[in-house]
């Protein structure tokens, strides 16, 4: 397990103290042409999205304020600050491996490094409050049983979130309101927004190092980069992005980076791939291939509920699961699903080949118990060595 992407609000700060921090941010201003009036003006810096490696710093003086009708809108208040960025990449300068798997120091360190960045001494990272987290589990597959992964998935529906849900042959996108989920091959995704930032800071990099030998420093940018490439395309990356309304939810409000946990968070990141998998829950271990499947129900089950099920499990594993919902009712469909899961059988990647679901990875699963879970460092070779302060400068 590792962070990526985390969010932070500080503490309420001195108004002379955020004067400071905002000449160093970009201003943002919105002018009205028939009037000069300044209609908005924004001191931001905004992450393009969660491959963004930068750091976003955005001081504020408004925050949403619910009025005794329950209608919540901005207001004034002491100034404040916002700070989002993928702490992976802030200490390595990617996130293909490795990256920090404890919250609280993740945290500290990234407010230490804006606080050097700025050059202002910033509240102490435990007082801030948590407003998003993304938790990375990350497994190691060639890529063609990655690309057989998603061709297996296809057939996966998520009801509550399916009509923003979002599937290609290299991702899986499952949007929500508390909770965002993401399947996504690393590869690709490295080759697309991390390569051409990566060859910028390594030839700086190596022209510093070694001087202007153009041609043996573009062998070492190459040699760096690829070795990087390798590996991300051994990699199939499942991630939960929590947002501020579960956390919110469960602690009552958005909690203190000193108040959530590494369990925590391992627990929301488990629980909603499980829900959307259906399965990992039971203690037994996962069937999922037709002998196996009937010999299970034939153990957890009276035989002619066995047969009923076994019959069930063979639709969802042919059909997949909105054909499933239009053949049975809706109490029958979600009890026998609930049967099937209990008793630890899944219908995706089975080798029932009726329709493409002829996923030939059947003992494979995106959960911290499969053996491919990448849970040490990379390989100890000299590609992959280059110091966090120097990678921290390509983000």
């Amino acid at each position: 397990m590792a962070y990526d992407t985390v969010k932070l609000r500080s503490p309420y700060m001195d108004a002379s103290l955020m004067r400071r921090i905002e000449q160093q941010c970009i201003l943002r201003s919105g002018l009205h042409l028939g009037t000069g009036e300044v209609l908005y003006e924004l001191h931001a810096g905004e992450l393009l999205g969660s491959w963004d490696s930068r750091i976003a710093i955005k001081p504020m003086h408004e925050e949403h304020v619910a009025d005794k009708n329950g209608r919540v809108a901005m207001h004034p208040c002491e100034p404040y600050l916002i700070v989002e960025a993928s702490v992976h990449k802030v200490q390595l300068g990617h996130n293909v491996y490795g990256g920090p798997s404890v919250f609280l120091t993740a945290c500290r360190d990234l407010v230490a490094l804006v606080e050097k960045l700025l050059d202002t001494d910033l509240p102490a990272a435990d007082f801030w409050t948590v407003h998003r987290v993304d938790v990375a589990n990350v497994f190691d597959l060639p890529q063609t049983q990655v690309k057989r992964f998603f061709e297996s998935m296809q057939l996966l529906s998520f009801p509550r979130r399916g009509k923003k849900a979002m599937k290609t042959a290299q991702s899986l996108y499952f949007p929500g309101k508390t909770t965002t989920v993401k399947f996504y091959h690393k590869g690709p995704e490295f080759r697309v927004h991390d390569v051409g930032r990566l060859k910028r800071f390594f030839r700086i990099l190596f022209s510093h190092l070694h001087g202007d030998d153009d041609g043996k420093n573009f062998e070492r940018v190459e040699r760096k980069v690829q070795a990087l490439q390798r590996l991300a395309d051994k990699r199939l990356r499942v991630e939960v992005e929590i947002h501020a309304d579960k956390l919110q939810y469960d602690f009552g409000r958005c909690p203190r980076v000193s108040e959530v946990s590494d369990d925590y968070l391992q627990r929301i990141h488990d629980s909603e791939i499980e829900r959307v998998l259906r399965e990992g829950k039971q203690g037994m271990e996962t069937v999922r291939t037709e002998e196996a499947v009937w010999r299970r129900l034939q153990e957890c089950h009276p035989a002619k509920l066995a047969h009923v099920l076994h019959a069930f499990w063979q639709v969802m594993a042919t059909r997949g699961d909105d054909k499933a919902r239009e053949r049975y009712t809706k109490p029958t469909f979600y009890r026998n699903r609930k049967l099937l899961e209990e008793s630890g059988v899944s219908w995706r990647g089975s080798d029932v080949f009726i329709v493409a679901n002829d996923c030939p990875i059947h003992d494979f699963a995106p959960l911290r118990a499969d053996r491919r879970f990448c849970h040490l460092p990379a390989r100890n070779r000299p590609e992959y060595h280059v110091s966090r302060d120097l990678l921290r400068l390509a983000a």
